[in-house]
């Protein structure tokens, strides 16, 4: 993450605050796992009290999406592991934010990654236990498209083509050239491009139901389409009236 953003400028005279609040924290202040443990609660229970509409869940997943401190920063790139529950997520994220107070020998940047670590813990999770609990993030790609019926539109595309049967499960053995297709849709904003392409991930594995992993999606987008690739381009051109 960047360190300008976390940390901001730096002023000596913080450095004078700062450490009467680290002796206070190491004294009589709670550890920074209980305090996490609170602020996991207090999400929890915000969410709870929310009734999430369409709308609201989109402007939610976009939101969450575009989450910019430290622990979404961690959060979010281990939440992409099948392998960890939600406990070894938040103990990865503490990890995380242990392993860079160690390395800091300003009292004040300690107690600003203290408190971005906290209060980012909460913002993050209060849009994830939201988006958790009222949809079950099963993202398709209705969630991810512009325009009402784009989704719908882009499926019967692909069944007319043969890249998926009629349960929308992936007929095509070449990943590489389905995930590029996608790319075009999201770089010509048919693809909502506010979606990290985690989500967009996310969406193709349960509208397909099948796994793309991130490192081949990564892969997929750099390589030139070939002409067959070009062929299917020009006609979702025309399908979605975009400009070529």
């Amino acid at each position: 993450m960047d360190q300008k953003k976390l940390y901001g400028r730096w002023y000596f005279w913080e450095e004078f605050v700062g450490y009467p609040m680290i002796i206070y924290y190491w004294l009589k202040g709670e550890k920074i796992q209980k305090l996490l443990e609170k602020r996991v609660e207090i999400a929890k229970q915000k969410s709870s009290q929310l009734i999430l509409n369409e709308k609201m869940k989109n402007e939610f997943l976009i939101e969450y999406e575009k989450l910019d401190n430290f622990f979404s920063f961690h959060f979010k790139d281990i939440d992409t592991s099948r392998n960890h529950n939600f406990e070894e997520k938040i103990q990865y994220c503490l990890n995380q934010y242990k392993k860079e107070s160690t390395s800091l020998i300003s009292s004040s940047n300690l107690m600003k990654l203290h408190s971005n670590f906290l209060s980012g813990a909460e913002t993050t999770l209060f849009l994830y236990f939201a988006l958790e609990s009222k949809t079950k993030r099963d993202m398709r790609l209705s969630d991810i498209m512009i325009g009402e019926n784009s989704s719908k539109i882009f499926i019967a595309f692909l069944k007319g083509k043969k890249f998926i049967d009629e349960n929308n499960n992936l007929l095509v053995d070449q990943k590489s050239s389905f995930i590029r297709i996608h790319r075009l849709l999201k770089d010509n904003h048919i693809i909502n491009p506010d979606f990290q392409d985690t989500t967009v991930i996310e969406a193709m594995e349960n509208e397909y139901n099948t796994n793309f992993d991130k490192g081949t999606f990564s892969r997929a987008v750099t390589v030139k389409p070939n002409d067959f690739e070009e062929s299917i381009y020009q006609e979702l051109y025309k399908l979605f009236n975009i400009r070529n």
